[in-house]
């Protein structure tokens, strides 16, 4: 297994775990109409983002490749892999948040305002939604190009 593919499956345990406790967090006890008033939820949640973004940096720096230790080898695969995957992500996470803010306003067109719960939700989503769709991208190229680095 390559250093990007290990580093995107430690990304899609680390986010995934985040993601999840998010949704819990944000869906439950009165969901999105109530979350922005929620001083307990709100802290909860950056508490849980903060944590995300810990151990994702905490894992990059554990994976790095150390001086005297096995280099890191990494080819144009690599490079190409890591460039495509940057494009999807940028892509999917464009269109997901355009879709979901005229979902909103859809939703909510006759009431006259979104709840601010769910201004909370797409800026937490997304950031959530990049990490996991470049390590999801990632896998799934690497998978397409042979999987090379395996052994």
């Amino acid at each position: 297994m390559t250093q990007s593919q290990m580093r995107a499956v430690y990304t899609l345990v680390i986010w995934g775990l985040v993601a999840g406790g998010f949704a819990a967090l944000f869906f439950g006890n009165g969901g999105p109409d109530t979350f922005g008033a929620d001083k307990g939820r709100i802290v909860s949640a950056a508490i849980l983002i903060g944590a995300g973004f810990i151990a994702y940096f905490a894992m990059m720096y554990l994976t790095r490749s150390h001086p005297g230790g096995a280099r890191v080898i990494a080819d144009e695969r690599d490079d190409s892999i890591a460039r495509r995957a940057n494009g999807g992500t940028l892509i999917v996470v464009l269109v997901v948040v355009y879709l979901a803010c005229i979902g909103l306003w859809e939703a909510y067109r006759e009431v006259g305002c979104v709840p601010v719960g769910w201004m909370w939700f797409l800026g937490y989503a997304a950031v959530m939604l990049a990490y996991l769709t470049h390590a999801a991208a990632t896998l799934l190229l690497n998978h397409g190009m042979g999987d090379h680095g395996r052994g």
